[in-house]
């Protein structure tokens, strides 16, 4: 079977594309207005086919890397990555060669710790980084590495549903060993056994086991404080959860930032406006 060059998208992930389409315009103005600056750039870890097409109407929807290179005025350099060569190469065909951009074929947790290298805060380079995996794979080293650089702006999904899917569970024993990994790589440790599952219990006949006593919304909060206490975004305001048309959890968008004044105030902004706009899709 032929894979599509598009794919089906619902209205949450038009409302995250919605979100990134004012925030980058905002996030440029700001950051082309420094004179101490030497250059900002844009980095999209899971950066796809670029172009989506509605489920409901059938009509194309520009994706991230669409937009990145959109915007105005322009990031210094956009730096596209995926595992998969094919959705590269309609990514490649879509935008063209071009000197202010690169794409890379690869793993997003180590090709963004490798751009990274040379964006330090001494280097007076900035980045807004987008991390937008299909699952659990992501690993808290990228996350972390970005915060204490001092120098990125990090929109992030963090996926509810394959979580509750695989590894938020009634039991920690039916959490598969893959499931239980992945979590623990996202997370940066097990800490989310202690938080979503119960001390050991014995039964009758003295089997143990960890019922789950804490859900999605208590990792998610424990996660953002680890943003701010473990990684070093200075702030990281509420995050949007988005759900499907039956009120299903699907995801949270996090942003995490350096500044506080501004890049932060944008975006609650931004995120209050759709949570008002879309009530029954985000809160």
């Amino acid at each position: 079977m032929t894979e599509p060059e598009a794919d089906p998208i619902g209205v949450w992930s038009e409302i995250k594309l919605q979100i990134l389409k004012k925030y980058f315009p905002a996030y440029s103005k700001i950051m082309g207005s420094q004179a101490w600056c030497r250059g900002y750039f844009y980095i999209d870890g899971f950066a796809g086919k670029g172009q989506h097409v509605r489920r409901d109407t059938g009509e194309m929807v520009d994706g991230s890397p669409m937009l990145a290179i959109q915007t105005k005025p322009p990031f210094e350099h956009c730096y596209f990555i995926d595992i998969d060569q094919f959705h590269l190469r309609l990514l490649r065909n879509r935008i063209g060669e071009r000197e202010d951009v690169t794409y890379i074929h690869g793993d997003a947790n180590t090709e963004v710790l490798r751009i990274l290298e040379s964006i330090t805060f001494e280097s007076r380079k900035r980045a807004l980084c987008l991390l937008d995996p299909y699952g659990l794979h992501l690993e808290w080293s990228v996350i972390e590495t970005a915060g204490r650089q001092k120098t990125v702006d990090l929109f992030l999904n963090f996926p509810v549903a394959d979580m509750n899917r695989n590894a938020l569970r009634k039991e920690l024993d039916s959490v598969s060993a893959d499931a239980r990994r992945r979590m623990t790589t996202v997370c940066g440790g097990e800490w989310w056994i202690d938080l979503c599952f119960a001390r050991p219990q014995q039964t009758l006949f003295g089997d143990s086991f960890r019922e789950k006593v804490a859900g999605y919304r208590a990792l998610k909060d424990a996660f953002r404080k680890r943003l701010e206490a473990q990684a070093g975004f200075k702030v990281v305001p509420e995050p949007v959860l988005m759900k499907n048309e039956h009120g299903g959890p699907l995801y949270y968008l996090f942003f995490a930032t350096q500044k506080e004044s501004s890049a932060a105030k944008i975006v609650t902004d931004i995120f209050n406006a759709q949570r008002k706009k879309y009530s029954h899709l985000i809160e």
